[in-house]
C-alpha cells in the first residue's frame, strides 16, 4: 500500500500540485544552440583590395579594379572579442562586427547584438580564400554602396 494512501485526499492533491508547480519552476530553460559561423573569422583577416559595382555585368571588371586597390588596401583585423574590425555603412571608424549564420546557412557580417540579416548587416556571397563579395541587407545602403568585392592582396590569379 502506498504511503500517501493514509493521507487525506486534499493533502495528496495539494502535494501533487505543489510538486508539479515546483518541477516546472525548477526545470532548466533550454538554451538555444550556439550558431557557429560557416566561415571562420581568420578567413576575413588581412589586406584587401576593395571595389564595388551595381550591375552584375560589371563584376569581372570590378574584381580587376579591386586587385588594383591593393596599393591602398582595406585592412580587416581580428577584434578583441574575436570578431572583425570593419566599417559599418556611413561610419568612418571601424567597429567590431560578428560573423553570423542566418536562415538557410546564409552568412552575414554585422553588429553582434543584432540578429543575422538585420538592417546593419551585409551578406557574404561567394567567399573563397582569396576573395569574397558582400551586399548590404538594407536597401538604401545596397543602392549607395552596391555589391562590394574584396580581393586578397599579395595573391596571384
Amino acid at each position: 500500500m502506498a504511503l500517501y494512501s493514509k493521507w487525506p485526499p486534499r493533502v495528496v492533491v495539494a502535494c501533487l500540485v505543489a510538486c508539479g508547480v515546483a518541477g516546472c519552476a525548477e526545470s532548466p530553460t533550454p538554451t538555444p544552440a550556439a550558431t557557429f559561423a560557416a566561415i571562420p573569422v581568420d578567413q576575413f583577416v588581412g589586406r584587401w583590395g576593395l571595389a564595388s559595382y551595381h550591375n552584375d555585368a560589371d563584376r569581372v571588371r570590378t574584381e580587376k579594379e579591386a586587385r588594383a586597390q591593393c596599393n591602398k588596401p582595406y585592412v580587416i583585423a581580428k577584434g578583441p572579442r574575436g570578431g572583425l574590425m570593419m566599417n559599418l555603412a556611413d561610419q568612418a571608424q571601424v567597429d567590431e562586427l560578428a560573423i553570423k549564420t542566418g536562415d538557410g546557412g546564409r552568412t552575414f557580417i554585422g553588429p553582434a547584438g543584432e540578429p543575422a540579416g538585420g538592417p546593419n548587416d551585409r551578406e557574404v556571397i561567394s567567399p573563397s580564400q582569396n576573395s569574397f563579395t558582400t551586399t548590404w541587407v538594407d536597401a538604401d545602403n545596397a543602392s549607395r554602396y552596391g555589391t562590394m568585392v574584396y580581393v586578397r592582396c599579395g595573391t596571384k590569379t
